[in-house]
């Protein structure tokens, strides 16, 4: 086994020294990723938006298409990954396989979108903690009528609780994220016995056959495209492994291993929920009536026919949800700190600081937290503007995953040489099959979410993602030309780091 001093002189080789403590190993990591992807327990919230697009076939058929495309992603930037093993990750590896002409701006906004990406992905799992905690209350009292500030406040008490975890915690940060690993393995079983068991089933032409569309799209193929977005979704956010490089040992083996594993695992576990989910809905009006605002609470109440059954349930998607605002707050930050290091943000210097007694980018930390509550606000005025900035997170990460894959298949691929490749390495063949099958489908995916789900479009309805995401390429943009470009220390790789 390769010590830690390997892992530090291969991160010098990189251009930086070792700061932060290796804390993690491969099941600690692994289990981060499995919860910060959450993806069974997103499917559930997902899931009457996939009956409209296309009904239940439709699911289980992109889902599954999702699946397979998302392990050939993770097989591509775990290759990458291994490579080059530094918490800053996409924007790291474009640096290093850009050529001279365009290092600085490719390498720039790769960071920058995967910083917008990963905050509000971290910021919808927080959100969504919130609401299904306000909605739980509503499923046991009948009486109570929900405020959008109390769902607000809910929601900042998730983000204050995942960044004190964080700061205070962080040392139990490993072991807290390997028992929220239990809990989201333990906890689909349950509730797959518990459906099966107990809930009334539909039939298997249902799920697997009967095809329906009553997203208003009068095209069915525009239709079961557009429901990709449902699909791709609880599939985010493996990425969290590279970001947490520095904190384990033998990351160039073990990060790419928590990113396919993590994917591998979550991919069967939310296949086989998402048939006994499908198996196990009612009518489509029923789940979108639902006065709790969550399809999947209906299903477990019609299914247990008991509040305390149905609300058992869903505190195990709930509990999930608070361990993936934690992980995405641990990620996010690494990222964050890792750009400052480099210099790429405003306050570059106090953002770069990482606490000598705790090894930990408190400040970082704390401002991630910080620009995840001020979304709140947004919320509080206009829940469609709220959804719009959180709809981002597909096209923010899966535009940071592209662009490394896109420049490895061009730059990387056919210069480096054997030896500079690191321990997890595709045969070239292969390897290549699977960038461009990587390529294709984050293309895709990112072309279709941005369609609105439902016709006809109404300013409620209407997808804004792509609007949002212009306008945080525009923001950055303006920053890298005016200050950006003369600060940032574009990390280069002063010599091979394959071949330990």
């Amino acid at each position: 086994m390769p010590s830690t001093k390997s892992d530090d002189e291969r991160l010098a080789q990189m251009g930086h020294v070792q700061e932060l403590r290796r804390d993690y190993s491969i099941w600690s990591l692994g289990s981060l990723c499995l919860c910060l992807m959450a993806t069974w327990e997103a499917l559930s919230t997902v899931i009457a938006t996939a009956l409209m697009n296309g009904g239940a076939p439709c699911l289980f058929f992109n889902l599954l298409i999702s699946i397979i495309c998302t392990i050939a992603i993770a097989l591509s930037l775990g290759e990458i990954a291994s490579i080059y093993p530094t918490a800053g990750g996409q924007y790291h590896w474009v640096a290093a396989l850009s050529p001279p002409a365009t290092r600085s701006v490719a390498a720039w906004f790769s960071g920058w979108i995967n910083v917008g990406g990963q905050i509000v992905l971290t910021a919808s799992a927080a959100f969504a903690a919130g609401l299904q905690t306000q909605a739980l209350i509503i499923l046991n009292d009948d009486s109570y009528i929900p405020q959008r500030w109390q769902g607000l406040l809910l929601y900042w008490t998730v983000l204050i609780y995942a960044t004190s975890l964080n700061v205070w915690g962080s040392k139990l940060l490993p072991t807290a994220n390997l028992l929220s690993g239990i809990l989201h393995v333990t906890g689909f079983l349950a509730i797959i016995i518990v459906l099966g068991v107990m809930a009334p089933k539909n039939t298997a032409s249902f799920v697997f056959t009967e095809v329906s569309n009553r997203s208003g799209w009068s095209n069915d193929g525009v239709s079961w495209l557009v429901g990709l977005l449902s699909a791709v979704y609880p599939l985010l956010g493996y990425d969290a492994a590279c970001h947490l490089a520095e904190e384990m040992p033998h990351a160039s083996r073990n990060v790419p291993l928590a990113m396919v594993g993590s994917v591998t695992v979550n991919g069967v576990l939310g296949l086989g929920y998402c048939i006994m989910l499908l198996f196990s809905t009612g009518p489509l009006e029923a789940l979108l009536a639902t006065p709790t605002g969550f399809p999947f609470m209906q299903i477990f109440f019609d299914a247990t026919e008991s509040a305390a059954g149905a609300t058992v349930m869903s505190i195990i998607i709930t509990l999930i949800a608070i361990a993936a605002t934690a992980a995405g707050i641990t990620s996010t930050s690494r990222t964050l700190w890792a750009f400052a290091r480099d210099k790429a943000t405003p306050f570059h210097g106090y953002l770069s600081h990482v606490n000598t007694s705790s090894q930990i980018p408190v400040r970082a930390v704390v401002l991630v937290m910080i620009l995840q509550m001020l979304l709140g606000f947004i919320y509080l005025g206009n829940s469609t503007a709220f959804n719009a900035i959180l709809s981002m997170a597909i096209l923010g990460l899966y535009a940071s995953y592209c662009i490394p894959i896109v420049y490895f298949l061009i730059f990387g691929r056919p210069k480096l040489q054997p030896y500079e490749f690191g321990p997890f390495k595709l045969p070239k063949g292969l390897g290549v099959a699977l960038n461009l099958l990587a390529i294709g489908w984050l293309v895709l995916a990112m072309v279709f979410s941005c369609f609105p789900t439902i016709m006809p479009v109404t300013p409620q309805n209407m997808n804004y993602s792509s609007v949002v995401m212009v306008g945080w390429v525009v923001l950055g943009g303006a920053y890298y030309i005016i200050w950006g470009r003369r600060k940032f220390e574009v990390p280069v790789v002063g010599s091979a780091v394959g071949g330990f």
